[in-house]
């Protein structure tokens, strides 16, 4: 994620976190091979949430609040839970463009997967653009709603 200031920067910035657990994260992160902002999370340093709207910020992608979504049947069986599952994405909007361009929404936790949403575009034959939401938030979704398919 190279898009403006790096997120260690913005969390600090935002004081959301301090130096000392900035280089702790870091020095985790280089050790593990996660995500910094997932090692941050993972340390309690901040929130799933948190997380969320600094990369919203950050990559300029709008979050959703999946408590708040109406995931239809005929949403749910544009994407096959297997897929859904795998990448942790969930298909939250459809709407047809100003070009008559078809176009998904999916709900996914790191927007630059691109290999992820190219998937999805090649299964539902659709544009797919990417809105950020908690991973444990989708997790949590996925199973409730593909639970009867």
């Amino acid at each position: 994620m190279s898009q403006g200031q790096r997120i260690g920067e913005l969390l600090r910035a935002a004081r959301l976190v301090s130096e000392a657990q900035l280089e702790a994260a870091l020095l985790e992160q280089a050790r593990t091979g996660m995500l910094l902002g997932e090692v941050l999370v993972t340390l309690g340093a901040i929130s799933e949430l948190q997380l969320t709207q600094i990369l919203s910020n950050q990559l300029s992608v709008a979050w959703v609040s999946l408590a708040h979504v109406d995931l239809s049947d005929e949403l749910l069986t544009l994407v096959p839970r297997a897929l859904a599952h795998r990448h942790d994405l969930l298909p939250v909007h459809f709407r047809i463009g100003e070009n008559g361009e078809k176009i998904l929404y999916v709900a996914i936790s790191d927007p630059t997967h691109f290999s992820a949403m190219e998937e999805v575009s090649r299964a539902t034959s659709m544009h797919v653009r990417p809105l950020i939401a908690p991973r444990s938030e989708i997790r949590r979704q996925i199973e409730i709603a593909y639970r009867s398919r």
